[in-house]
């Protein structure tokens, strides 16, 4: 599927690893979530190349109440690109200099540790490492969300809870990996509340189920207002007659059309409050269509954890979510 995503966006790769499979070799990877090691000297790392790598890679997250930067840069010279530093999570190297024979992009996977995601670009000065970078950012993008995804899938599967994977799978046609930290906390004929819960911080994910009848059910106003009407009927807040809603006055949701597994779907990024309380946070929600079993299922999970930084929590529920698998025949996408 790796191979067939570049070929798709037509990125020639000079060494590509498609295998998850970690060898008896591969240490754990190290690093914070979020962050991105660029190893690359740091006169480079001062001017042009640098800048656009900041450019691209920091920018806002979108759908977050504060403004926090989509990844963590931590910039270290080739000489200090010791072993230590080489089992990081997320590795971007920047191969700058005028003996190299041609520009082009590597990239790597589990190369010195497990999951691992190591990218190199390839460059005969300043011009030419912006021409590709910029020609290939997104890919290189869509990659280090994927090896962040793998890293809390990893987190996720060590300690299963069983019992309510065994539920989604016999009840609702759903596989995938849930931590023992959630709980079932509400379940009807099509809808599941669970909940992950400390004194600090909270963790939701709602999964709830329409039957389909054509993509106008996923357009942006049609998934908000099914939400309002999922949370209202469902998700209480702490004080009698309160409720979470959309906060759209705050923030506008942003949807994004794309593919889940082979499935029509459309992800929405977005702010939640509690009406009648002074509760909220960021969601993001993302209604598929399941065509085997002719319906429409949405993954919605939200983070209370105010003042405080939600970026990982996020991906930490995208993690989840892009863990899903439907049981039945292949999805066909319908047409717009």
């Amino acid at each position: 599927m790796l191979k067939a995503f570049f070929l798709m966006l037509g990125l020639t790769l000079f060494c590509l690893y498609s295998c998850d499979t970690k060898n008896s070799s591969e240490p754990n990877s190290t690093g914070q979530g979020s962050e991105i090691l660029v190893v690359c000297e740091r006169a480079d790392w001062d001017a042009l190349a640098g800048k656009t790598v900041r450019d691209a890679l920091t920018q806002e997250l979108e759908g977050l109440p504060e403004s926090e930067t989509e990844y963590t840069l931590i910039n270290v010279p080739y000489a200090k690109f010791s072993k230590f530093l080489q089992t990081h999570r997320n590795v971007l190297i920047l191969d700058i200099k005028k003996e190299n024979p041609k520009s082009g992009i590597e990239t790597q996977k589990n190369t010195w540790s497990h999951p691992q995601r190591v990218i190199k670009i390839i460059a005969k000065d300043d011009s030419s490492f912006v021409t590709v970078f910029n020609k290939y950012k997104k890919s290189i993008k869509d990659l280090f969300v994927q090896n962040e995804r793998a890293r809390f899938a990893g987190q996720n599967a060590l300690s299963r809870n069983l019992k309510v994977e065994s539920m989604l799978e016999k009840d609702f046609g759903i596989r995938m990996i849930l931590s023992s930290d959630f709980y079932q906390a509400k379940k009807t004929t099509n809808f599941l509340w669970l909940r992950k819960e400390t004194t600090e911080m909270s963790l939701g994910l709602m999964i709830y189920f329409l039957p389909y009848t054509d993509t106008n059910q996923l357009s942006n106003s049609a998934i908000l207002l099914k939400r309002n009407e999922i949370t209202r009927q469902f998700i209480p807040g702490p004080t009698d007659g309160s409720y979470m809603e959309v906060a759209d006055e705050v923030i506008k949701p942003v949807a994004d059309r794309i593919r889940f597994k082979g499935s029509y779907a459309v992800e929405t990024r977005g702010l939640w409050q509690t009406h009648g309380d002074f509760m909220g946070g960021p969601f993001i929600n993302y209604s598929v269509v399941d065509t085997s079993q002719n319906r429409i299922v949405v993954f919605d999970g939200y983070v209370y954890y105010p003042n405080k930084s939600k970026r990982n929590f996020i991906r930490q529920l995208e993690s989840i979510i892009w863990g899903a698998e439907f049981i039945g025949k292949q999805a066909v996408v319908p047409q717009k």
